[in-house]
Protein backbone atom coordinates (compact mmCIF):
# COMPACT_ATOMS: atom_id res chain seq x y z
CA UNK A 1 0.00 0.00 0.00
CA UNK A 2 1.64 3.43 -0.99
CA UNK A 3 0.36 5.74 1.66
CA UNK A 4 2.17 8.81 1.01
CA UNK A 5 -1.43 10.26 1.13
CA UNK A 6 -0.78 12.41 4.18
CA UNK A 7 1.34 15.16 2.37
CA UNK A 8 -1.38 16.60 0.09
CA UNK A 9 -3.00 17.99 3.89
CA UNK A 10 -2.91 21.54 3.90
CA UNK A 11 -0.82 22.71 6.58
CA UNK A 12 -1.69 24.02 9.69
CA UNK A 13 -0.34 27.82 10.88
CA UNK A 14 1.77 26.65 13.26
CA UNK A 15 3.87 28.29 15.19
CA UNK A 16 7.97 28.78 15.69
CA UNK A 17 10.83 30.45 16.71
CA UNK A 18 14.85 31.22 16.07
CA UNK A 19 18.23 29.78 17.11
CA UNK A 20 19.56 32.34 19.56
CA UNK A 21 23.14 30.98 19.66
CA UNK A 22 25.26 27.88 19.05
CA UNK A 23 23.45 24.81 20.93
CA UNK A 24 20.66 26.78 21.89
CA UNK A 25 17.14 26.78 20.26
CA UNK A 26 13.80 28.62 20.34
CA UNK A 27 11.67 26.80 19.14
CA UNK A 28 7.45 26.90 19.06
CA UNK A 29 5.07 24.55 18.28
CA UNK A 30 1.51 24.52 17.98
CA UNK A 31 -0.71 21.19 17.83
CA UNK A 32 -4.48 20.56 16.75
CA UNK A 33 -6.81 17.48 17.21
CA UNK A 34 -9.61 15.84 16.06
CA UNK A 35 -10.02 17.84 12.84
CA UNK A 36 -13.42 17.53 11.37
CA UNK A 37 -14.70 15.86 14.17
CA UNK A 38 -12.61 12.81 13.99
CA UNK A 39 -12.40 10.61 17.46
CA UNK A 40 -8.99 8.57 18.06
CA UNK A 41 -9.50 4.85 17.40
CA UNK A 42 -9.54 2.23 20.29
CA UNK A 43 -7.05 0.13 19.31
CA UNK A 44 -3.66 0.77 20.25
CA UNK A 45 -1.59 -0.53 16.97
CA UNK A 46 0.54 1.87 14.88
CA UNK A 47 2.08 2.24 11.35
CA UNK A 48 4.87 4.65 10.73
CA UNK A 49 4.38 5.79 7.25
CA UNK A 50 7.49 5.89 4.73
CA UNK A 51 7.43 10.01 3.46
CA UNK A 52 8.25 8.70 -0.22
CA UNK A 53 8.00 12.71 -1.07
CA UNK A 54 10.99 13.49 1.55
CA UNK A 55 14.30 13.47 -0.94
CA UNK A 56 16.52 13.30 2.33
CA UNK A 57 15.74 9.69 2.59
CA UNK A 58 18.90 9.67 5.43
CA UNK A 59 16.73 12.37 7.66
CA UNK A 60 13.50 10.68 7.00
CA UNK A 61 14.67 7.04 8.13
CA UNK A 62 15.99 8.68 11.36
CA UNK A 63 13.19 10.11 12.26
CA UNK A 64 10.89 7.39 11.29
CA UNK A 65 12.56 5.40 13.35
CA UNK A 66 12.45 8.38 16.37
CA UNK A 67 9.17 7.82 15.39
CA UNK A 68 8.82 4.30 16.05
CA UNK A 69 10.78 4.34 19.01
CA UNK A 70 8.60 6.88 20.49
CA UNK A 71 5.54 5.20 20.34
CA UNK A 72 6.69 1.92 21.25
CA UNK A 73 7.81 3.95 24.92
CA UNK A 74 4.04 5.40 24.37
CA UNK A 75 2.54 2.03 24.86
CA UNK A 76 1.47 1.85 21.37
CA UNK A 77 2.98 -1.62 19.05
CA UNK A 78 4.29 -1.41 16.01
CA UNK A 79 1.98 -2.74 13.06
CA UNK A 80 1.76 -3.44 9.51
CA UNK A 81 0.16 -0.62 7.37
CA UNK A 82 -2.79 -3.61 6.12
CA UNK A 83 -3.75 -4.23 10.21
CA UNK A 84 -2.45 -0.84 12.31
CA UNK A 85 -5.49 1.34 13.95
CA UNK A 86 -3.58 4.69 13.48
CA UNK A 87 -0.96 5.83 10.75
CA UNK A 88 1.98 8.35 11.58
CA UNK A 89 3.93 10.35 8.79
CA UNK A 90 6.22 12.93 9.59
CA UNK A 91 7.35 15.65 6.74
CA UNK A 92 10.04 18.58 7.25
CA UNK A 93 11.50 21.37 5.42
CA UNK A 94 12.06 24.93 4.91
CA UNK A 95 9.80 28.01 3.92
CA UNK A 96 7.71 30.61 5.33
CA UNK A 97 6.35 29.75 8.76
CA UNK A 98 4.06 32.07 11.06
CA UNK A 99 6.48 32.11 14.24
CA UNK A 100 6.90 33.86 17.65
CA UNK A 101 9.15 37.10 17.42
CA UNK A 102 9.83 39.89 19.84
CA UNK A 103 8.63 43.63 18.51
CA UNK A 104 9.81 46.34 20.17
CA UNK A 105 6.60 48.48 21.31
CA UNK A 106 7.48 52.28 22.88
CA UNK A 107 4.71 53.13 25.56
CA UNK A 108 3.21 56.60 26.12
CA UNK A 109 4.67 58.04 30.06
CA UNK A 110 1.31 57.67 31.84
CA UNK A 111 -0.02 57.64 35.21
CA UNK A 112 -0.88 53.69 36.92
CA UNK A 113 -3.47 53.72 39.49
CA UNK A 114 -2.96 50.91 41.64
CA UNK A 115 -6.44 49.27 43.40
CA UNK A 116 -6.72 46.77 46.81
CA UNK A 117 -9.09 43.76 46.12
CA UNK A 118 -12.42 46.15 47.27
CA UNK A 119 -11.00 48.38 44.03
CA UNK A 120 -10.55 51.36 46.56
CA UNK A 121 -7.44 53.13 45.06
CA UNK A 122 -4.15 52.92 47.30
CA UNK A 123 -1.29 54.20 45.13
CA UNK A 124 -0.70 56.29 41.98
CA UNK A 125 2.46 56.20 40.16
CA UNK A 126 3.85 58.14 37.57
CA UNK A 127 5.71 56.12 34.55
CA UNK A 128 8.03 57.64 32.27
CA UNK A 129 8.00 56.28 28.58
CA UNK A 130 9.95 52.86 27.87
CA UNK A 131 10.11 50.66 25.40
CA UNK A 132 9.17 46.85 26.07
CA UNK A 133 9.12 43.98 24.07
CA UNK A 134 6.45 41.83 23.27
CA UNK A 135 6.01 38.48 21.50
CA UNK A 136 4.38 38.73 18.59
CA UNK A 137 3.41 36.92 15.00
CA UNK A 138 5.76 36.97 12.27
CA UNK A 139 6.38 35.16 9.29
CA UNK A 140 10.02 34.29 8.36
CA UNK A 141 11.73 31.80 6.45
CA UNK A 142 12.25 28.70 8.90
CA UNK A 143 13.17 24.75 9.62
CA UNK A 144 10.00 23.46 10.06
CA UNK A 145 9.18 19.41 11.19
CA UNK A 146 5.12 18.66 11.12
CA UNK A 147 3.88 15.18 12.14
CA UNK A 148 0.50 13.90 11.08
CA UNK A 149 -1.69 11.03 12.81
CA UNK A 150 -4.77 9.25 11.10
CA UNK A 151 -7.63 7.22 11.82
CA UNK A 152 -6.11 3.89 9.64
CA UNK A 153 -9.05 1.84 9.42
CA UNK A 154 -11.41 4.64 7.72
CA UNK A 155 -8.72 5.58 5.28
CA UNK A 156 -8.49 1.45 4.14
CA UNK A 157 -12.58 1.16 4.00
CA UNK A 158 -12.77 4.84 2.12
CA UNK A 159 -9.78 5.77 0.51
CA UNK A 160 -9.63 8.75 2.21
CA UNK A 161 -7.69 10.46 4.68
CA UNK A 162 -9.12 11.68 8.49
CA UNK A 163 -6.66 13.39 10.26
CA UNK A 164 -6.61 12.88 14.51
CA UNK A 165 -3.95 14.98 15.57
CA UNK A 166 -1.10 17.68 13.27
CA UNK A 167 1.59 19.11 14.77
CA UNK A 168 4.46 21.27 13.56
CA UNK A 169 7.47 23.04 15.21
CA UNK A 170 10.16 24.43 13.27
CA UNK A 171 12.92 27.41 13.98
CA UNK A 172 13.86 30.64 12.45
CA UNK A 173 16.61 29.34 10.19
CA UNK A 174 17.87 28.41 6.84
CA UNK A 175 17.45 25.22 4.70
CA UNK A 176 21.79 24.61 5.60
CA UNK A 177 20.48 23.95 9.23
CA UNK A 178 17.57 21.80 8.35
CA UNK A 179 20.00 18.51 9.49
CA UNK A 180 21.24 20.12 12.52
CA UNK A 181 17.81 21.81 13.88
CA UNK A 182 15.69 18.68 12.90
CA UNK A 183 16.60 16.57 16.37
CA UNK A 184 15.52 19.91 18.63
CA UNK A 185 12.19 20.17 16.54
CA UNK A 186 11.56 16.47 17.27
CA UNK A 187 11.49 17.42 21.11
CA UNK A 188 8.50 19.31 21.21
CA UNK A 189 6.64 17.62 18.71
CA UNK A 190 7.01 14.43 20.67
CA UNK A 191 6.32 16.02 24.10
CA UNK A 192 3.17 17.44 22.94
CA UNK A 193 1.83 14.26 20.41
CA UNK A 194 -1.93 14.35 20.49
CA UNK A 195 -2.16 17.64 22.14
CA UNK A 196 -4.36 20.23 21.02
CA UNK A 197 -2.42 23.51 21.80
CA UNK A 198 -4.75 26.09 21.55
CA UNK A 199 -1.56 28.89 21.57
CA UNK A 200 2.07 28.71 20.49
CA UNK A 201 4.31 26.96 22.88
CA UNK A 202 7.48 27.94 23.52
CA UNK A 203 10.43 25.19 24.29
CA UNK A 204 13.60 26.63 24.69
CA UNK A 205 16.32 23.69 24.17
CA UNK A 206 19.97 23.03 24.38
CA UNK A 207 22.33 20.84 22.75
CA UNK A 208 21.67 18.08 25.40
CA UNK A 209 17.74 18.11 25.19
CA UNK A 210 18.14 16.83 20.71
CA UNK A 211 16.19 13.90 20.86
CA UNK A 212 18.94 12.32 18.79
CA UNK A 213 22.80 12.98 18.51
Amino acid sequence: MRLSLFVSVAFAGLALTGCASSGFHQVSFAGETSLAGAAPPNGKTVHVVRNVRMQDTLLETKIRYKLEEFLLQRGYAIAPADTADLYVLATFGTGERMVAGIAPIFREAEVKTERNPNGQVTRQRWVPGRMEYLRVPLVKNSVWLQVLSSDAKYFRSTGQVRNLWRGESAVVAGSDKLPATLPFLIVPAFKYFGKSTHDIVTVDLRDHDAAWK
